[in-house]
């Protein structure tokens, strides 16, 4: 950076590290790479009596530049491809259905998922995809629509359901349609992944980055096993991952914003409530939420932590009355429909477009 300050790239066995070296003081720090997503924090170090400070911009300025030479140094391409591959197979795993009973309540195991398959004994097996289309990926599944299937289903042969529909054909056309949803994210996510930028484990931990390091370099990397591994130590990552594509067409109309008062906010706006109910959210953290409805139609959220963090706010989501329908109706996979689940897909899209915006910066 400059005569005062060095930062570092430091690399072990498992994720790499972020140093920060006071040359002045001859004193180094190391952390996850995560720390530098605080875009509203600074660095500050001590310069003899004095107090140096350097703002994020040009810190991320500093890490983007290191991350790019350390890639090459450190060989991480070919982790980074396997990575892409290995993100690919676990977001388009599917879920299944064995009877009717199953497909009007879905369990919560089976809710994170793209493609919830149906598989009864006797009876035709078909594909539901979960996610809101666009409109080249709606012509596409309009073109595999039979009419003895329910929409927006497409028929399955019977036998072992396909590990991930990856490869399936209709998904490999969607997925070409849609590049910048379904495949161009999937680099920047993996390279930021493997240097330790966050992945919403509990505690500040980095449970998928270090299970990252541990499978890909092996030969069975995609093996049913490591895949398992990988989605056991990734959960919330995925379940977030799962709820950004799901929703993706919509998550550029939806506004959230932290203030210090939702309920008062909704009261000054002359907004009505709708409904209140108790919220679960990312580490089984506690919400109390409120659904509001303006005049025009259109609905806010109102998401107040039920224990606060060190300065926390409460959160406001809004969106069309139409666009809430839709959020609704995709993340119920057919089922009955869950305002609770829902919001919490929606939060977590929302969590993923600003996260993948900030990790851009630097990879």
């Amino acid at each position: 950076m400059d005569d005062d300050l060095t930062l570092l790239l430091v690399r072990s066995d498992s994720l790499p590290r972020l140093g920060i070296y006071n040359t002045n003081t001859d004193k180094k720090k190391y952390v996850h790479f995560s720390w530098a997503e605080g875009a509203e924090r600074s660095l500050k170090i001590k310069v003899g009596r004095s107090v140096k400070e350097y703002s994020m911009e040009s810190i991320t300025e500093s890490v983007s530049a290191l991350i790019s030479k350390g890639e090459a140094a450190l060989s991480l391409k070919s982790l980074e491809w396997r990575g892409v591959q290995v993100l690919g197979d676990i977001l388009h795993t599917t879920k299944a259905a064995r009877s009717e009973a199953d497909l009007s309540l879905i369990a919560e195991n089976k809710r994170e998922t793209l493609w919830y398959a149906y598989t009864p004994k006797r009876g035709k097996w078909y594909m539901r995809p979960c996610f809101v289309p666009t409109e080249a990926e709606a012509a596409i599944l309009e073109q595999n629509q039979r009419d003895d299937v329910p929409k927006p289903g497409f028929l399955l042969e019977e036998g072992n359901l396909p590990f991930t529909m990856r490869n399936a054909p209709v998904a490999k056309e969607i997925i070409n349609a849609t590049p910048e949803r379904w495949s161009e994210f999937l680099l920047p996510i993996s390279k930021g992944i493997l240097f330790g930028f966050s992945d919403w484990s509990l505690a500040g931990e980095h449970n998928f980055g270090e299970a990252f390091w541990k499978y890909l370099p092996n030969a069975s990397f995609r093996s049913e096993e490591s895949i398992n591994s990988l989605i056991s130590a990734g959960r919330p990552l995925m379940a977030k991952l799962i709820a950004y594509l799901r929703l993706w067409p919509i998550l550029s109309r939806i506004q959230m914003e932290s203030v210090p008062d939702s309920a008062k906010l909704a009261e000054s706006q002359q907004l009505k409530r709708r409904e209140r109910f108790e919220m679960t959210g990312a580490g089984d953290r506690r919400f109390k939420t409120t659904r509001f409805v303006s005049d025009a139609g259109d609905v806010s959220f109102g998401i107040i932590p039920e224990t606060r963090l060190p300065g926390e706010s409460d959160r406001v989501l809004r969106l069309s009355g139409e666009d809430w329908e839709i959020c609704l109706e995709t993340c119920s996979l057919g089922g009955d429909k869950d305002p609770q689940y829902t919001v919490n897909s929606v939060i977590g899209g929302m969590d993923v477009k600003d996260w993948y915006a900030c990790i851009r910066r630097f990879c």
